[in-house]
């Protein structure tokens, strides 16, 4: 597997003549005190890395999603009156 900045293209990528890289980040919990560590630790350094690969000619994803299943959520999303996907969007 050649480095993904040599510009060298694997045998068989998605699309021709470019690395493809999938960068995924931490889910960003709903139910916590909104502070700075939480997009230091949640979506700051994925999405530093994601605009690196792209100035690099690399076709990067990132992608990102939300907690609206999880039990601590659906909790807080109770406590406030909310269903967990509008305490998701708030």
């Amino acid at each position: 597997m050649a480095d993904i900045f040599t510009g060298d293209v694997p045998k068989s990528p998605k699309l021709p003549g470019k690395r493809n890289i999938l960068i995924t980040s931490d889910l960003p919990y709903v139910n916590n005190v909104t502070h700075l560590g939480n997009i230091i630790g949640c979506v700051l350094s994925e999405d530093v890395f994601a605009r690196f690969c792209r100035l690099r000619g690399c076709n990067a994803v990132y992608i990102c999603g939300t907690d609206e299943y999880g039990t601590a959520t659906e909790t807080k999303a109770l406590e406030e009156n909310y269903t967990p996907k509008e305490m998701c969007d708030k």
